[in-house]
């Protein structure tokens, strides 16, 4: 039984039939489990140590590639510096190196044998002073701290040691042999201190032996650094050594106060770099290029500002380029692109980063679409809708100063009650004590009466400032029944780009009954004023003077390629189809006129009962200016920037006589419109302009104190991306690649109602925001992108663009901020002035910017480019702070004479008058004394006085033939003065700056680069200068500057001495041709100038 039992009879009864433990091997499960976790280890460490450091192979690859960019850029130097070295110049210069060098060598020898003999005995007398000196210390201390026999008794060993004797053997300085000598301590004291001084002497006997050889030697290595471009091949091999010991780890900038941490030099290892890379020396890899712009970065030190600041994108992040630019969702900051192929324009969106440091900034240096993206702002007109701070904030300032001057006027009612209230609880009071405590508390209250009554005065005068200075982006619509013919105004309201295709009127998609409903109220909310009949003018005339007096700073005449003039206002192609003429030959007369003054006050405009019944004439100007009925300050000049260029009513009836005749067909070939005058119109087209916020940019009667209807864009671009309606485009911009703030900014601006595009909406409830641009191809009636637009449009929504994504809500600390002080302050301020009367529509700021002017075709000849208005580069260098207020208070610099230019009346272009307030007036003084880094205030020099040997001097030299100063300035002699070239000098001693003068006699080119004023009239002679040609023999013996005596003779000129120089010239004051001028003999270096810059001023002077 036992052997033929089952095998199951040995097994536990509840045991399973198969057991896997047992009945079967587990090594291959075992096997590939353990291979699994080997390749997930594998995989993990690979993961850790590259996958997650793409970082490291960035570092790799740029020190491959840039090693082999530095070895090919080695060689090129190298034969670089050999060409240098071989050059004739330089070769001059070593050669006188050499021979210096060999000259000095005796001089050198017998300094370095002195030398040696004086370390020698140094070293022997030191060692053994060096130790004498510590025990007579020692006892000296010793000798302070004691008292009593004590004290004598260290005083009689110290006394004892200086006796020494001290022994040593040292060379002697005479005849260079050694010898013992034994001396006492305070011989060896002044020995020591002696051979120390005779080392300090020969030291600089030797540095005043070597410094010719040393300025030489840096003449020639400043000749070296100036004819090589780039560095030097030590310097790259330097690099080269540096990349090869490169360590690969994270770069990063840590700035705790900005909470920055940035690590994006980490992969961008070139863009410190002190050597140009391009991404073409690196193989294509743009990561490795070096930065674009040294210079900017050498402003902004990373270490100290870091990257995204300025960048944008995600800097601590290095797992994928994605992260570490931001460009995810949720992020806030994705990097800013220099370019981007799938843009509509490639713009430089980056320079959106310098926004948020820079807004004050109407000018930012080094960010040309910024800055252009901050004008088109201005000049597009979006500051009417949309408030942004710093821009058109003189609205804001006006009512904040209104209502102070309401508190202030209540809080004056108040204390006079409480004043009388005072002085009769005095008169009550039941002692004296009491009462002169009552009187005390009203004579308290009466000097803050009399401090309100000062301060409202200051408020009052402000108030009349801000109104001057107040400025709207379009024209005035009180005065469109006297302006414009009634049938032209639905025409231009339905599509103003179909008139005028480089308007700055947007198109507001009015509907067929909208149209004429407007149309109707604007022109019945117009004032129903006339202006004065004006008889013809002369259009040929007219042509010559709107071309030369300037109006094309800021006006164009052409359409589309054909245009020829300024964009600042407006183009007056058809000007002939619009307007009337009698109100055009006003306007041009004076476009700050008004037809009726308005009083922000009572809240309407003021006819003549208002003055009559005040017994008051009905005048109003800026002299002029309170109202009749409560003598508040009243809104007498209309809020344009165009000036006035005191013109002559002829000379304005013959420009308006020709802008009649620009037009592309008849003015009475528009259809009648006699709906303008229906009044059930009217509140509908109220309704209407008041949605649309018309008032945001023209001065509309019962509108003048409508807000912007559009929200606030100070820190439109850190909106985050939810809260920016895409509409029904969310999922086609994040398929097109546009879902960010780039895009939504680009297709809202380039047509804002593609928002609206199928959604289901209420009337009224539309967008609101108008079309500034349209496709190219002119078709209004579908839908179009930004990359439909003409280039020109393109162009401006990129830098509309670049502006709004950098205007930010910033979390860096203030010192981030350009928030300067001093002058840069002052020249901050300045900028947003120049920019805001267009400045530089004539004028040219820095040398690279041309004015528009520069630009004509009337200005290219060498007699139309003295035609130009002067530079204004050094004007704060060149003129006294005092005159330049009062020139541009009043250019014409006469109240009386008002139709000329009070400096240059040689010129048929016109400073005009532009009416800026003091406030204006001081700050644009205070910018250009800033621009020219002047201080401020200005204190002239006190001049020495001419003899009156030194006055015929400067009468010789004024009329000499080598410097016939005359011939081309003004000199108050019409027959001249219509072919002169510059200012009369009798304007000088008021206008200019001595120093200045002396600096433009000496070298105008320096200053003026391109100027007619010849160069090279004075030269360097035994430490002053002395005229450089014939001098007149009355200069024999006289040892003083030629120029400061010319200088100073020009702050003494009179009219009569002044006439009395044209009689000493006789027939020679025919003025030289501007061609004749320029090819008088200048300095080389004026020359070179002039020929680097051939669009200059032609100018002669002062």
């Amino acid at each position: 039984m036992a052997e033929g039992a089952s095998p199951k009879g040995n097994m536990p009864p509840d045991a399973p039939d198969h057991d896997p433990v047992t009945s079967q091997s587990l090594s291959r499960l075992l096997l590939i489990s353990a291979l699994l976790l080997v390749a997930a280890l594998g995989w993990a460490l690979y993961d850790e140590f590259f996958g997650l450091r793409p970082w490291k192979n960035y570092q790799t690859d740029f020190v491959r590639r840039y090693t082999v960019f530095l070895r090919k850029q080695k060689p090129k130097q190298e034969a670089a510096e050999k060409a240098i070295k071989a050059s004739p110049e330089y070769q001059a210069l070593q050669r006188q190196l050499d021979g210096l060098q060999k000259s000095v060598q005796p001089q050198l020898q017998q300094l370095d044998e002195q030398a040696a003999l004086v370390d020698e005995r140094l070293a022997v007398i030191t060692l053994k002073y060096t130790d004498a000196h510590a025990h007579v210390t020692d006892m000296i201390w010793r000798v302070e701290h004691s008292s009593g026999g004590s004290k004598k008794s260290w005083q009689s060993d110290l006394d004892d040691f200086k006796k020494g004797p001290f022994q040593y053997e040292a060379v002697s300085l005479d005849s260079g042999r050694s010898k013992a000598e034994s001396v006492s301590y305070d011989y060896l004291e002044g020995e020591f201190k002696a051979l120390q001084a005779k080392k300090g002497e020969l030291l600089v006997q030797k540095g005043e032996v070597l410094r010719p050889v040393s300025e030489l030697r840096v003449k020639q290595d400043s000749y070296f650094q100036q004819h090589l471009n780039g560095l030097t091949s030590e310097q790259i091999q330097g690099l080269m050594d540096k990349t090869r010991t490169m360590d690969v780890a994270i770069k990063q900038i840590n700035i705790p106060d900005a909470g920055v941490v940035d690590r994006c030099e980490s992969c961008h290892l070139g863009i410190r770099e002190p050597i140009q890379i391009t991404a073409k020396d690196m193989g294509g890899e743009r990561a490795f290029v070096s930065h674009p712009d040294p210079e900017l970065l050498r402003i902004h030190d990373p270490d100290k500002f870091g990257c995204t600041p300025c960048h944008n994108g995600n800097g601590m992040q290095l797992d994928s380029v994605e992260q570490a630019h931001g460009e995810y969702e949720h992020w806030l900051a994705p990097l800013y692109h220099r370019a981007d192929p799938k843009a509509a324009s490639a713009g430089v969106y980056m320079e959106g980063g310098c926004q948020q440091c820079h807004a004050n900034d109407m000018m930012v240096d080094r960010a040309p679409v910024l800055t252009a993206g901050k004008d088109l702002f201005q000049w597009r007109g979006c500051v009417g809708c949309h408030r942004f701070q710093h821009y058109d904030s003189e609205p804001e300032e006006l009512v904040s100063a209104q209502q102070s001057l309401q508190q202030m006027a209540q809080q004056r009612v108040q204390d006079l009650g409480d004043v009388a209230k005072a002085n009769q609880a005095g008169d009550n009071a039941p002692d004296n004590e009491a009462a002169r405590k009552f009187y005390a508390q009203a004579n308290d209250l009466c000097l803050e009466v009399s401090k309100i009554d000062l301060q409202t005065d200051q408020l009052k005068t402000r108030i009349k400032f801000l109104l001057m200075d107040r400025k709207k982006v379009g024209p005035d619509l009180k005065e469109v029944r006297a302006k414009l013919r009634p049938e032209w105004v639905p025409v231009w309201l339905k599509n103003p780009h179909a008139f005028r295709p480089a308007t700055r009127m947007p198109r507001f998609r009015l509907d067929e009954d909208e149209l004429p409903a407007v149309s109707a109220f604007i022109w019945q909310s117009g004032l129903d004023v006339k202006a004065p009949s004006q008889p013809a003018g002369d259009p040929v005339k007219g042509k010559e003077s709107f071309e030369s007096r300037g109006c094309m700073g800021c006006h164009a005449v052409g359409e589309g390629a054909n245009a020829v003039g300024g964009l600042f206002g407006a183009n007056l192609s058809r000007m002939g189809e619009k307007v009337n003429y009698d109100y055009l030959v006003r306007w041009i007369h004076n476009p700050r006129e008004r037809s009726a003054p308005y009083c922000p006050v009572e809240k309407r405009d003021l006819t003549p009962d208002d003055y009559k019944k005040h017994n008051l004439p009905y005048v109003f100007d800026i002299d002029h200016s309170k109202c009749p009925n409560d003598g508040q300050e009243l809104a007498v000049e209309q809020m344009t920037p165009m000036p006035n260029l005191r013109l002559s009513w002829e000379e304005s009836r013959d420009i308006g006589s020709y802008l009649m005749t620009l037009k592309k067909k008849d003015a009475s070939s528009y259809p009648a419109a006699p709906y303008l005058n229906d009044p059930k119109l009217r509140a509908q087209g109220e309704a209407i302009v008041r949605r649309y916020g018309c008032a945001g940019c023209h001065e509309i009667r019962g509108m003048e104190d409508e807000g912007r209807i559009g929200t606030e864009l100070t820190v439109e671009g850190s909106k985050p991306l939810e809260q920016l309606d895409f509409a029904l485009y969310i999922r086609q911009a994040k398929d097109e690649g546009w879902w960010d703030h780039k895009g939504f900014f680009e297709h809202k601006l380039a047509r804002p109602e593609i928002y609206d595009d199928g959604m289901v909406k209420a009337e009224g409830e539309e967008l609101k925001m108008p079309d500034f641009f349209e496709p190219q191809n002119g078709d209004i009636s579908g839908k179009w992108s930004p990359k439909d637009l003409s280039p020109e449009s393109r162009q401006q929504v990129s830098e509309l663009t670049t502006f709004l994504m950098g205007s930010v809500s910033s979390q860096y600390p203030p010192r981030y901020f350009y928030l300067p002080e001093g002058q840069k302050r002052d020249v901050q301020e300045g900028w947003w002035i120049v920019k805001k009367y267009n400045c530089m529509g004539c004028h040219q700021f820095t040398l690279d910017q041309d004015s528009v002017l520069v630009t004509l075709p009337q200005y290219q000849t060498p007699d139309g480019k003295g035609q130009l208005p002067p530079r204004l580069v050094t004007e704060g260098a060149r003129v006294s702070p005092e005159w330049l207020a009062r020139f541009l208070a009043n250019p014409a610099l006469s109240e009386k004479d008002a139709d000329r230019d009070g400096v240059r009346g040689y010129l048929k272009v016109r400073m005009p008058t532009f009416y800026f307030s003091p406030i204006e007036i001081q700050k644009l003084v205070r910018f250009f004394q800033a621009l020219s880094t002047q201080p401020m205030p200005y204190i002239p020099p006190k001049l020495e006085p001419l003899t009156t040997q030194e006055t015929a001097m400067a009468r010789a030299l004024f009329t000499s033939k080598g410097a016939p100063c005359l011939k081309c300035h003004a000199i108050g002699v019409a027959a001249h003065d219509r072919f002169a070239s510059a200012p009369n000098f009798l304007l000088a001693p008021d206008r200019l700056k001595p120093d200045w003068v002396t600096h433009w006699i000496l070298d105008p080119a320096m200053i003026d680069p391109g100027t007619a004023m010849p160069s090279g009239l004075f030269k360097q002679a035994e430490g002053h200068w002395v005229f450089n040609g014939p001098t007149p023999p009355v200069f024999h013996g006289y040892e003083g500057d030629h120029a400061n005596l010319l200088m100073r003779y020009l702050f003494e000129l009179t009219p009569a001495e002044q006439q009395r120089l044209i009689q000493m010239s006789g027939g020679s004051l025919n003025p030289a041709a501007k061609s004749e001028v320029r090819s008088q003999k200048p300095g080389v270096r004026s020359q070179n100038r002039n020929q680097l810059n051939p669009s200059g001023s032609f100018h002669s002077g002062f």
